[in-house]
Parts: C-alpha cells; structure tokens; sequence
C-alpha cells in the first residue's frame, strides 16, 4: 500500500485543505506541478464522501513525475502541469472542495502537533517501545515530527542522537 489513512476527518489530521488560496499562492511561488494520490478511508466513511485525495505541489517537473511514478498501484492518480490548460481547470475545480471529496494539501497546519490526540501519542510510544531500544525517562524528550514523501506521511522520531523513521500507516495499526 502506498498511502496510510491518516487523513479521515474523525482521525488525527495534519494536513490543511486544498483550497483555491492554497492553490494560487503555491503558483505564485513557483509551484506549477502537482500530484494527486488517493488517501484511503481506513473505514471511517459516513457515506458521504466518495474520495479523498492528496494534492502535491512540486517546483520540479522531475521530481513531480517521481511522485507520479511511486504511486503506480493507485488507480486515481495524476499528474498536473500548471502550464497544460486542461491540468489547471481540475487543479482549480479540486480546490473548490467538490461535493462528496476531502482534498487535502502537502502544507500541513502551523499547530499540528498541539493536535495529536492522546490514543495517538499513546500509539507511538508503543511503537517506540516495542521497536526500539529506547527507555527516555520522565524528564527525556522524544522529538516527534511528520513529514510527507512522495505522497506518504512519515512519523520522524528522534532521541539521544538516534533516528528513526516509520510509515504512519504503520503507528495507525497499532492497536
């Protein structure tokens, strides 16, 4: 599997929204490539939502086909070129959040980490135990950030020097 279900709207979300403002200034800084790929649902549908989708900016054509090219398995992705015309009428009509569609953006939100709930937290200190060698102590500090790559969310762990970096798919099946 490609891409994790971190996105749900009743699950932890980092990620902000697809917006037209999103779109124009990602252009305005140079951001004329983008990525979509499909972002499961991990069960969570109320019945409305047909799809939800992770649009990414890129500065580089090539690294954008990278993208494009990692996600083979998903039937739903693309490609966009700002400079294709047909490429900027679907960039413009995903970011007006269509009916029964989350599209979501590579920006994540400036306090996403003030929003990682409790049972989450949880979750990766029992990755982070059981996977690990790590025993931080009360006092300790466990660095704990995300990243996406390619379309796919990374939980990025850092303690005393060692680093470690986990799909968060894989914090997310944890039990």
């Amino acid at each position: 599997m490609v891409y994790g279900p971190w996105f749900t709207q009743h699950m932890f979300n980092p990620l902000y929204p697809f917006t037209k403002d999103v779109l124009e200034a990602t252009v305005k800084r140079g951001g004329l490539w983008f990525v979509r790929n499909t972002l499961q649902q991990n069960g969570d549908n109320d019945g409305e939502m047909k799809k939800a989708f992770l649009i990414t900016h890129y500065y580089d054509a090539a690294k954008a086909e990278t993208h494009y090219n990692i996600v083979t398995e998903d039937p739903y992705r693309f490609l966009y070129s700002w400079e294709d015309m047909d490429s900027r009428r679907r960039l413009e009509l995903a970011s007006t959040q269509p009916e029964g569609f989350k599209i979501y953006s590579a920006y994540f939100y400036p306090d996403y980490k003030k929003k990682i709930s409790k049972s989450y937290k949880e979750k990766i200190n029992r990755y982070m135990y059981t996977h690990t060698a790590w025993k931080p102590a009360g006092s300790d500090t466990v660095h704990v950030d995300l990243y996406l790559q390619f379309g796919i969310m990374y939980l990025h762990l850092k303690y005393e020097g060692e680093e470690l970096k986990i799909k968060f798919a894989d914090i997310e099946r944890i039990k």
